[in-house]
């Protein structure tokens, strides 16, 4: 089974800081509470919004998972998408021009001791995977540092 919470935001350019809606922002948290309450994961997109280039690296990346994580008890799970800005652009709209995207689950419980941890962990694995379509050479050690 599978949901969706919306957060409202204003009309805005791949790249530039998201601005939300705070009704719905708190929204958002009473029905990711609710979700953990009843046994659900949730996902989060850190960077807060599709990329239209990964190749060039990640947007800027944010600390709200790491957050709602530690709000909420519960660990952190990555995975990385390689090619989705080819089927969804964030700018050119749902005309695909290829469709062909590398999903890559990342397995294990994780553990960070920051919102900065985290956000250096997700941009090495996650943004490493994003941009080439493969794993850092060091991954599982680096991985395996934040599982308990």
């Amino acid at each position: 089974m599978c949901g969706f919470i919306p957060i409202d935001m204003e009309a805005n350019a791949p790249g530039e800081q998201n601005k939300y809606d705070r009704k719905t922002f708190k929204a958002f948290l009473m029905g990711a509470k609710k979700a953990f309450e009843e046994g659900f994961d949730i996902g989060i997109l850190p960077e807060g919004q599709l990329n239209p280039e990964p190749e060039k690296g990640l947007l800027p990346v944010f600390g709200g998972a790491y957050t709602l994580a530690k709000m909420s008890k519960r660990p952190i799970r990555f995975i990385a998408l390689n090619g989705l800005e080819k089927l969804w652009h964030p700018v050119n709209g749902m005309d695909p021009i290829e469709r062909n995207v590398k999903v890559r689950g990342y397995p294990g419980d994780l553990y960070f001791e920051s919102a900065d941890d985290f956000i250096d962990t997700f941009t090495n694995v996650v943004g490493t995977f994003g941009s080439a379509g493969q794993d850092i050479s060091c991954v599982e050690e680096l991985l395996s540092s934040k599982r308990n």
